[in-house]
């Protein structure tokens, strides 16, 4: 989408509504995090009576190169490309009530455009990962000192509101920010629903899905994934963009794709999110498991991060800190059906409840509300 291609028309001005300029870094309908929160939330927003324009910082074909295996001078032409072309957009906020910035105005830089916007309109600054960390792909790990984490901090300084995705990244807000809400990323409840499960044999399907760079963390956790499927026998998918390394395990790998990821994830018995305890680890949303309780998978997860709010260990779903919980947790799962079915059903009242897209949208627009100045609103 290009910049100024609305996805909805705009009102005349001094119609009441409040008009959004969203910055985003990437193409709509590609990456989960804008996906799940910017994207999934817009028609909620419009149902609000906030309006919001979608201004990728890259285009489709940018993108592709961006994670392809071609050379830095290639990227770093694109990258100065997209930064001139962002910059000249800029010039016409002047048509906007706030600024929504998701992640970073540039995804190469210092925060000088964030500086000029701020100066200009009150900015609504959104984020779900621990961005403030240095974090790459293998292919883009020699631009890595580029993307300037420690603007994380000069963002959530210059901006009116900070939204943030869980309680660990808030506490890192609150140092720079007064004014920050916790809007967890959510889940569409009627497009996540349990689906009847497919007929097969008595073997129980263990599911994964993530994004490639998530995918190490399922590498890793291969020797607790043999352990189960040499005393249980369960079939092992895995819901990605590349085949999975498991060192010999057998698994079953699906390439992600947006049009089958509900029904990818309704052939799973039991959900995993296996996380090391580091500080990424410990920003990230538990978007994972969120996906698999909404179709009332039962999930186990590893106790770190937005996990220990979401799981109630035993009731909606279970935490593990060692290898041998994992164990313990998984055969607990695997061999009795009935309490699948029992922590599937309070996980998805759990996503119903507190994590609805509705309910997180809902939150969102009470605080671009509270930015744009209208009286009477509390974020």
């Amino acid at each position: 989408m290009r910049y100024g291609q609305a996805m909805e028309s705009r009102g005349a001005s001094g119609d009441g509504k409040i008009r959004v300029c969203a910055l985003v870094p990437y193409p709509a309908g590609i990456t989960p995090s804008q996906r799940y929160r910017i994207e999934q939330w817009r028609p909620i927003l419009i149902s609000e009576g906030i309006e919001v324009e979608l201004w990728p910082f890259l285009e489709e074909r940018e993108l592709e190169l961006l994670y392809s295996s071609k050379g830095w001078p290639d990227k770093a032409r694109m990258v100065s490309r997209a930064t001139a072309r962002r910059c000249r957009a800029v010039a016409r906020l002047e048509e906007f009530d706030v600024v929504l910035i998701h992640r970073a105005a540039c995804l190469a830089g210092p925060a000088f455009l964030e500086r000029l916007i701020a100066r200009r309109k009150p900015i609504v600054y959104d984020f779900d990962d621990a961005i403030y960390l240095l974090d790459t792909t293998v292919q883009n790990r020699i631009f890595g000192w580029l993307k300037f984490p420690r603007k994380t901090a000069t963002l959530c300084r210059i901006s009116r509101q900070v939204v943030a995705g869980n309680h660990h990244l808030a506490r890192y807000a609150r140092r720079h920010n007064a004014n920050v809400m916790v809007v967890p990323s959510s889940i569409d409840v009627e497009r996540y629903a349990p689906l009847p499960k497919p007929h097969r044999a008595d073997r129980v399907v263990i599911g994964w899905t993530g994004s490639a760079t998530s995918q190490a963390h399922l590498e890793s956790f291969t020797p607790v994934l043999r352990r189960i499927w040499e005393r249980h026998g369960v079939e092992i998918h895995v819901v990605s963009a590349h085949p999975p390394q498991l060192g010999g395990v057998p698994s079953r790998w699906k390439r992600w794709t947006a049009d089958r990821e509900v029904e990818d994830l309704a052939e799973f018995d039991i959900g995993i999110m296996p996380l090391p305890d580091d500080e990424w680890a410990r920003g990230k949303s538990a978007f994972k498991a969120l996906q698999c309780m909404g179709m009332a998978v039962p999930v186990v997860c590893s106790s770190v991060g937005a996990s220990l709010d979401l799981i109630q260990h035993g009731e909606n779903g279970f935490l593990a800190s060692t290898p041998d919980e994992w164990v313990e947790n998984l055969g607990r799962l695997i061999s009795d059906r009935s309490l699948r079915d029992r922590v599937g059903r309070a996980g998805r009242r759990t996503v119903e409840r507190t994590y609805s897209a509705l309910a997180s949208a809902r939150a969102l627009a009470r605080v671009l509300r509270a930015a744009s100045g209208e009286t009477g609103v509390c974020a």
